[in-house]
């Protein structure tokens, strides 16, 4: 994996010495770290200045108490990265990217699968749960050139990732996710219209061991939604290894302003197909779930207000497969058993206000956002509604070869209902008890403080030096607590 990664840093490489700005590195620094930069669409109209910046640094989370106890309580993480978007000339943009990760997730429980929050529900679980490690690497890339009024583009994203746990019971996940996508567009008026094209696979194996000699201490369950798990093949004997296949398609329309001032709109819609195989079973097809994604944004904006509204619906249907007991395993009928619901709305605005030896930025928002999900047979229903408001503010300063930024933002998260229906005579006591608790944790009020500095020294017309640190707290009404941290040292020229 080192191998590969350092292949990936290589074809970055040629990005890093491409065409720069006129601008020092110091003033390029400063002009990206405008909030109101970095705003577009596609790269022809994205206002951040050309940069390439390589980061060192280390990622710590932890909770008292896990708020998705799939994803764990705690994660420490040490990770190298590197970005570079470039302007050839007047009608060529380019950008690229990769990064390295490896860390442990703390205290997962209920879930031996990568990617939860894509495939669920239906993952793999225990109830031991451990500690995860992971290794991930990825990378990505950009293209685009303007021809006239036209102008064509695009971008291929990569990422691989290992994870494993030590101690019975042994999950061990290789996943990758590679997409791709081509955009196309004309300048009319004062206006960039676009059009966006994207296809994605992915595809995750996962093999679990029980090595102790001393025996099982618990059993692999194939989850199916809110404590239903598909009893045939749970154990931990021959139907504990599982594979994901996926494919992501999908399309998006972009509207966005040539000047960089006025009205800007996008519209997209994403399909992704999942399909769990158990591989030591024939690759029975278990389960099939797809996940419909609608999105759309509008605002206004100008040098220094940006006003936007954006809704968000996610739709996913989950089918269960009725397989026959011949030893084929082959798929007699799929039946739409698991639905959910998600959607959200949102208003922000960028507000930067020019003072004498500094800009300052304010960037308040609110929201809301409604969840219902159920399990046809047996019935069993889940659902949230919550609202949201938040406000940060920057401090961005320049002097001599020096640039400063000062960040701070806190917000609120606000439960307006809830409620879970489980059967308890079809339910496993254990699965009916983590439920439940989870769902007095999704429930809960929290409020959250964030705090961040970041200080760049220009080391000469060409190269800068950046340190980075970032802070956040998260208090909830029942008096559990969540604190995280970031820190980075890196180069930027």
């Amino acid at each position: 994996m080192k191998k590969r990664l350092l292949i990936v840093f290589f074809a970055v490489l040629p990005l890093m010495g491409r065409a720069q700005d006129s601008l020092g590195v110091g003033a390029r620094s400063a002009a990206r770290l405008n909030p109101l930069n970095g705003e577009g669409q596609t790269l022809l109209y994205n206002a951040a200045p050309s940069f390439t910046q390589v980061d060192v640094g280390y990622f710590l989370q932890a909770e008292d108490q896990a708020f998705l106890p799939q994803e764990g309580r705690g994660l420490g993480e040490f990770f190298v990265k590197a970005d570079a978007r470039h302007r050839l000339n007047r009608n060529t943009a380019v950008s690229g990217g990769a990064s390295y990760r490896r860390g442990v997730k703390r205290g997962v429980f209920m879930n031996t699968s990568s990617d939860w929050e894509l495939l669920y529900p239906y993952h793999t679980a225990d109830t031991v749960g451990g500690d995860l490690h992971k290794e991930q690497y990825s990378f990505n890339g950009a293209y685009m050139h303007r021809m006239g009024r036209w102008f064509v583009g695009g971008a291929l994203d990569f990422r691989a990732l290992h994870e494993y746990r030590s101690v019975d019971p042994r999950p061990r996940n290789t996943t990758s996710d590679l997409s791709g996508s081509l955009t196309a567009g004309l300048e009319m008026g004062r206006h960039a219209l676009s059009a966006r094209l994207l296809l994605g696979k992915y595809h995750q194996s996962q093999d679990i061991e029980f090595v102790d000699p001393r025996g099982h201490n618990t059993s692999i369950l194939h989850m199916t939604g809110l404590g239903q798990h598909y009893g045939r093949f749970s154990g931990s004997a021959s139907s504990t290894n599982a594979r994901f296949r996926g494919l992501t398609a999908g399309a998006a329309l972009y509207m966005e302003p040539l000047s960089g001032q006025g009205a800007f709109a996008r519209a997209e819609y994403t399909l992704h197909r999942y399909i769990r195989h158990i591989t030591n079973q024939n690759e029975a097809p278990m389960s099939r779930l797809y996940v419909h994604e609608l999105s759309a944004s509008g605002g206004w904006k100008n040098g220094s207000r940006l006003y936007r509204g954006t809704v968000l619906y996610e739709y996913r249907r989950g089918l269960e497969a009725v397989l026959d007991v011949k030893g084929a395993y082959q798929s007699l009928l799929d039946l739409p058993l698991y639905g959910q619901h998600r959607a959200s709305a949102r208003a922000d605005a960028i507000l930067n206000f020019a003072g004498a030896s500094a800009l300052w930025s304010l960037r308040p928002h609110v929201g809301a956002e409604t969840l219902q999900s159920a399990h046809l047979n047996p019935y069993r229903a889940l659902s949230l509604t919550a609202a949201d408001a938040a406000v940060s503010a920057n401090r961005l300063s320049c002097s001599g070869k020096w640039v400063f930024l000062a960040e701070g933002a806190l917000g609120g998260h606000f439960t307006l209902a809830k409620r879970l229906s489980l059967p308890s005579e079809k339910t496993d006591p254990a699965l009916e008890a983590f439920y439940s608790a989870a769902m007095g944790r999704w429930g809960d009020h929290w409020g959250t403080l964030r705090a961040g500095t970041s200080l760049t020294r220009e080391l000469s017309a060409g190269i800068a030096l950046n340190f980075s640190l970032q802070a956040e707290g998260r208090l909830y009404a029942s008096g559990h607590r969540m604190g995280a941290v970031t820190a980075s040292l890196g180069l930027i020229f």
